[in-house]
């Protein structure tokens, strides 16, 4: 595994983080300690977590929170973990209820710091952003939280850079700890517009990879294996995968890119999951931790296996496809 030493209060961060949705109901429990395992077994020490994860699903609330709270106190393999989670999703059922103030904030992070039984997470993230509410506003109320010793570090999920830029002036200005990574859908495969149905969602495109860039945040990529979309084209021999993965990935330019990814598989020998997380992580792009999900324990260790490869600097020259200025 390969480390990025990116936050100076935590350790060096690996280059893969592990998802956790779903964790405790379509992951059950016992695989969902399998995958835990097998994450950390390989290099991994990053833990995405949500205080809503497998909540839209029937049965017990905060199930994935609490499947990995029983991990870590049961496990010692988790001692050295940096666990995240994040708060302020909006209500289930209306994407466009916004729970992003300070009660409900602050009630997201108790419940998560319970359920995960620790009094402490290394970052903390808002699931969404609210436009209406200023950045400033939202600074102050994390700065409070932080101040009480709930986290690390904060950071934001499905905010525009905008929005970010804004909240870091803010701080700068106040002398207030600013939020300090970003979490974003980016993947290899680029998401045909609107194919995801929530517009509360941020996506990588141009603009907001050239601040990436010149602002040099570090980013924790959701969605990173496009639902597993370039081996299950592999698959299926071309043809349009079922599923979320063909509703939401199948076009033209991902089709190249799959030509481009069967070719450096021929050259490399590293499979198609594994060169999609090793585009993620390769060098000169902004500071990338992909977050990475898994049905199966080979499944994760093939994924962490591409996050953690250094590919040849003659195939990233030789493949328009691994340039640095590519989204």
């Amino acid at each position: 595994m390969r480390y990025l030493a990116i936050l100076e209060k935590l350790p060096p961060l690996s280059r893969a983080a592990l998802g956790t949705d779903y964790y405790g109901k379509t992951i059950p429990e016992p695989l969902a300690m399998r995958l835990l395992d097998t994450y950390v077994q390989n290099g991994g020490n990053v833990i995405d977590t949500a205080h809503v994860y497998s909540d839209y699903l029937p049965g017990e609330k905060h199930m994935s929170e609490k499947v990995i709270g029983r991990w870590l106190a049961g496990s010692g393999a988790g001692s050295g973990a940096v666990i995240c989670t994040k708060g302020g999703f909006p209500e289930i059922g209306d994407m466009h209820a916004s729970r992003i103030t300070e009660k409900q904030i602050g009630e997201d992070l108790a419940g998560s710091l319970d359920c995960l039984g620790v009094g402490k997470v290394g970052i903390y993230w808002l699931h969404r952003d609210d436009p209406s509410v200023s950045a400033g506003e939202i600074a102050e109320w994390m700065n409070r939280f932080y101040r009480e010793g709930a986290f690390t570090y904060w950071g934001v999920s499905n905010w525009s850079s905008a929005r970010i830029e804004e909240a870091v002036d803010y701080c700068a200005a106040n002398g207030l700890e600013p939020p300090v990574c970003s979490q974003i859908k980016w993947s290899l495969a680029i998401p045909v517009p609107g194919s995801a149905g929530d517009d509360t969602l941020r996506e990588m495109n141009e603009s907001e990879y050239r601040w990436y860039l010149r602002s040099g945040m570090p980013v924790f990529a959701y969605s990173s294996q496009a639902k597993g979309f370039f081996p299950k084209l592999l698959k299926s021999g071309g043809a349009k995968p079922a599923g979320k993965a063909g509703d939401r990935y199948f076009s033209e330019e991902n089709l190249r890119r799959f030509d481009v990814l069967r070719r450096v598989s021929e050259e490399t020998g590293l499979t198609v999951a594994q060169l999609s997380a090793a585009w993620m992580t390769r060098p000169g792009t902004v500071p990338v931790i992909p977050i990475l999900g898994a049905a199966s324990a080979e499944q994760l260790a093939e994924s962490l296996s591409g996050a953690a490869a250094e590919l040849d600097p003659e195939i990233i020259a030789k493949h328009d496809l691994f340039r640095r200025d590519r989204i």
